[in-house]
């Protein structure tokens, strides 16, 4: 099996909190479709945003925060900073199996630190803020694929004016 795709870069955290270019959606269809645009443009921003809510969350337990810190640059390591498969005692290791030892080790991790409130927490709060950005903010290029076809002139105004039909 081979490795996975390399992470997406995470994008300038100056354009990720642009304040110009956030504005309300027209209708539930724009809302929709900026969401999505903006999940797939700048979900590693999401992701280490979520992470950071989650390692916040941790604060007032240091020795969970620390574990985690670990499994998480296990995670890091294993998966996407290597260029060739992991070799243990001249073995090659499949990533499922490198996948479900994270997992329980994850798990494990989980029930002995005791942080499942924190986890729900951090997950709805992470939710929110992904949610928000993504429908307020005006997705970079919305041009040609845009829901409304040619019925939005999106390239002055993020908010759309209506084009001449």
């Amino acid at each position: 099996m081979s490795l996975p795709p390399p992470p997406a870069t995470a994008r300038p955290w100056r354009l990720f909190l642009d304040p110009a270019s956030l504005s309300l959606p027209i209708s539930l269809s724009e809302a929709g479709f900026r969401l999505t645009q903006n999940f797939r443009y700048f979900y590693p921003n999401y992701a280490l945003l979520s992470l950071l809510v989650f390692l916040l969350t941790l604060l007032p337990h240091p020795l969970a925060l620390v574990l985690f810190l670990c499994i998480f640059i296990a995670y890091v390591y294993l998966f996407f900073s290597r260029s060739e498969p992991l070799t243990v005692f001249d073995q090659t290791v499949d990533q499922k199996i490198i996948l479900g030892f994270l997992l329980v080790l994850t798990l494990v991790a989980v029930l002995w630190t005791k942080v499942w409130w924190n986890i729900f927490i951090s997950l709805i709060v992470g939710a929110v803020i992904v949610l928000l950005h993504g429908v307020l903010r005006a997705p970079v290029e919305v041009q040609e694929d845009s829901p409304n076809g040619s019925l939005l002139n999106v390239v002055d105004d993020p908010r759309g004016d209506y084009a001449s039909v």
